[in-house]
């Protein structure tokens, strides 16, 4: 990896970090990732690692973003919910388990809902970030291999240059979530560690 490259890409400048549904439906215990049999422990680990990471770069970040799964009766979806009858998934929505977990939006950070697995689709994203010359975008958040990668493919449709760190960002499982990653590296941005990304910034 070409670190100088990988710096002047992710100048705070014009970078906005992106952190996807870290909330309480993904995260604990009785939310819809529970329900459907996926183990939420990564979830809950990666609260500590972003938490740990985001303590650090908050004086650096420019844009941070916090991207929010909403559930809309206006916006219902009949392709998403015959999906889930055909998958046999109970989607039952709890307005309790919207709430953010762990990683908590601080003053001056943006909160966006989203009502689809991309952040682009049928929000203001993409007018939030042009509007503001952001070039490049850190996804972060959950899960890999769906909203994350969702969001990621759009981006790059969209002329932004993506970053993944590897380890700020949790999957469905350890296999779903390697083979996304591949994906994404290969066709639509640049996975990484999030210590490069500090070490962009001048931050230990």
């Amino acid at each position: 990896m070409d670190q100088d490259k990988l710096k002047a890409k992710v100048d705070p400048a014009s970078t906005a970090f992106i952190v996807i549904d870290m909330q309480k439906d993904y995260c604990c215990e009785g939310g819809t990732f529970h329900r459907r049999g996926f183990d939420v422990a990564p979830a809950q680990d990666l609260v500590i690692r972003l938490n740990r990471f985001l303590d650090k770069a908050r004086g650096v970040l420019k844009y941070i973003v916090h991207l929010k799964m909403t559930k809309a009766p206006d916006l219902s979806s009949r392709v998403s919910a015959e999906l889930y009858e055909r998958l046999g998934i109970e989607r039952r929505y709890d307005p309790a388990f919207a709430d953010f977990y762990g990683v908590i939006p601080r003053e001056g950070e943006a909160v966006i809902s989203k009502y689809k697995y991309s952040g682009f689709v049928t929000t203001y994203l993409d007018q939030f970030l042009r509007s503001r010359d952001v070039k490049t975008l850190i996804v972060t958040g959950l899960a890999t291999n769906v909203c994350v990668e969702s969001t990621v493919r759009d981006g790059f449709m969209r002329e932004y240059f993506i970053v993944v760190p590897s380890d700020l960002t949790e999957a469905t499982s350890a296999e779903a979530k390697k083979w996304s990653l591949s994906t994404i590296d290969t066709y639509f941005g640049q996975v990484v560690d999030s210590e490069s990304l500090l070490r962009c910034w001048d931050i230990t």
